[in-house]
């Protein structure tokens, strides 16, 4: 395999790695050629099919300043910090049907060099001792073929399982637990090895040529990074779905149904125990096809006052309300 080499900034985010994996596998990859690398980032990474507020604690990422990034692949969504390595494989598709474990084989015979034995482990993952230490996603198109995955030296389980589990403190303290029991570093297990010596280790062991980007061509990957960078790729990406709000708030107990699709409401329906005072359609009706931001639901109530259809109601709590939806800002 080909080892990929940039100069890394220190601070460089997902994006950049998700536009180096296609500035790879679109202008460099050959027919013989395999390529490597390996990176880290600090967050929650969505699969390309996910919806985003299905897999996280929206809340504890927003307290924690946890960034949230929309992969290029399929899969579950994970959470990763500075003590997980990733690492990115691209190669030209081969002639038989795509499998996992002929590259993760690749990672397995690497560890074994350090007289770690790890196994294959249903459709993409791999484990060590029985509990997972690596999943992977991949996907393939005309050009060829990308597989990526984590691979956990030191990762912060606590704060994994309370990016990625619901808010409910009894949930989340079970599913802690529960990952502690199916989950597990490495660096226990490693005699001393360091993260750094680690990603070397797999460098000298999995490639035996190097590849180093030049300035022109980090320019041209920072550019094509945008793309993932963008709230259209991260927000309006998923799936169409509905979302549901409800909380007690002045005028009474509410309940906002929304039916998104690329972030735009395509439906707002308003339920609870309130008084109407006159009929609602009129006002679920300013809602329909607009952005699902904060800078038009709020222009929309300005003009349209909840108080003048709910008894008792106020629009500043009505807004907030929908503001906690919404994921960007």
């Amino acid at each position: 395999m080909i080892l990929i080499r940039h100069n890394n900034e220190g601070n460089l985010k997902p994006y950049f790695y998700f536009a180096l994996e296609e500035y790879v596998l679109t202008q460099l990859l050959k027919n013989d050629e395999t390529y490597f690398f390996t990176w880290e980032i600090h967050g929650v990474v969505i699969g390309k099919n996910q919806v985003i507020e299905n897999e996280v604690n929206l809340n504890f990422l927003k307290e924690n300043n946890i960034d949230v990034y929309r992969r290029p692949t399929g899969g579950g969504c994970v959470y990763a910090d500075h003590r997980n390595t990733m690492f990115s494989i691209v190669t030209k598709r081969a002639n038989k049907e795509f499998t996992f474990k002929t590259y993760l084989s690749k990672i397995i015979d690497s560890m074994k060099l350090l007289d770690i034995n790890i196994e294959f482990s249903g459709r993409n993952d791999l484990l060590f001792e029985g509990k997972k230490i690596s999943g992977n996603a991949f996907l393939q198109n005309k050009h060829g073929m990308l597989m990526h995955g984590t691979f956990l030296y030191d990762c912060d389980l606590e704060t994994m399982v309370r990016a990625i589990s619901p808010s409910d403190e009894k949930l989340v303290s079970k599913g802690i637990d529960s990952v502690r029991s199916r989950v597990t570093n490495l660096k226990p297990y490693l005699n001393g090895l360091t993260q750094e010596q680690l990603i070397k280790h797999f460098e000298n062991t999995l490639t035996n040529q190097t590849y180093k980007l030049s300035d022109d061509e980090i320019k041209k990957i920072h550019e094509m990074a945008k793309k993932y960078e963008s709230k259209t790729w991260i927000y309006k990406k998923q799936p169409a779905y509905t979302k549901i709000l409800k909380k007690r708030i002045s005028g009474g107990l509410f309940e906002i149904k929304l039916d998104l699709a690329e972030g735009i409401i395509k439906n707002l329906a308003i339920q609870g125990d309130f008084f109407d005072k006159q009929p609602l359609l009129d006002f679920e009706e300013k809602f329909k096809d607009l952005p699902y931001e904060k800078k038009s639901v709020a222009e929309v109530l300005s003009k349209n006052l909840i108080e003048d259809y709910i008894l008792d109601a106020k629009t500043e709590d009505f807004q907030n309300l929908l503001f906690e939806g919404i994921l960007g800002e």
